[in-house]
């Protein structure tokens, strides 16, 4: 079966099967899985690398040891060595400070839902204590973020999917989609506009790149038309290398 051997690779192990399958779906038209099979398991491996893969630093598996060495839930300095081992929330650490007080004199919420998690959850000593939900693909990164929750306490939990297949979703206050939708428009164009629909929250913060992974091209924010074209904005911000936008939901 061909989703076995894409995930027989260590990398993609622990990815959900639905999204693993979403994207060699995405391919079966342009490739023969029987006589192209080597050239689609190449361009379904390439693409889940663009997806996933690519955000894993060097230090990814010394998050587990950082986990170990936690003074307690709200310890900036541990829970930043966490943030370091993904490249998502690497380049967003130096800024969740300034990111969060911003929000805060924008928004009163009490809990979040955090769709492609990843590591933010690490980011709650800057963030405040919330009720957490969040939603992440791989179930390694999964089981990780909730050992830290349940050690300390924390309310909510991470849930293991493929968002693309959700019909309904937990009810917060606020919806985080941090550097997110443009890789669900890449698998199922449309997505975002609908998902927007389906959301049980009255904002939601949405943002995307301004650089490129490593930071060496600058990414024009024209290409955003399409999620400017639906999206409620209420206001711009950018930190870093992200431009952030506060969404009105419904």
């Amino acid at each position: 079966m061909l989703l076995d051997e894409v995930k027989r690779k260590k990398e993609y192990r622990n990815l959900d099967d639905d999204f693993v399958s979403r994207v060699i779906v995405s391919f079966s038209g342009k490739y023969d899985p029987i006589k192209q099979k080597k050239e689609l398991m190449k361009v379904v491996r390439a693409k889940l690398r663009d997806l996933y893969g690519a955000f894993r630093t060097y230090s990814y598996k010394k998050k587990d040891k950082h986990l170990e060495t936690l003074k307690g839930w709200d310890d900036k300095e541990g829970c930043e060595k966490i943030l370091n081992c993904h490249l998502s929330t690497r380049e967003r650490v130096e800024h969740y400070e300034k990111l969060y007080k911003w929000l805060k004199t924008k928004v009163k919420f009490n809990t979040v839902l955090d769709v492609g998690c990843g590591f933010n959850v690490f980011s709650m000593p800057w963030l405040g204590q919330v009720g957490y939900y969040g939603i992440e693909i791989n179930k390694e990164d999964v089981d990780f973020c909730n050992t830290y929750m349940y050690r300390y306490g924390l309310t909510g939990g991470v849930r293991w999917g493929d968002v693309l297949s959700f019909n309904k979703y937990v009810k917060t206050d606020i919806v985080f989609l941090f550097k997110v939708l443009e890789g669900f428009e890449a698998l199922d164009r449309g997505f975002s506009e609908e998902m927007f629909k389906k959301l049980e929250s009255k904002y939601a913060l949405v943002s995307f790149a301004t650089k490129s992974l490593g930071g060496k091209k600058t990414i024009s924010e024209r290409r955003l038309k399409w999620f400017k074209n639906f999206a409620n904005i209420v206001e711009r911000k950018k930190f870093g290398t992200e431009v952030y936008f506060l969404c009105e939901l419904k």
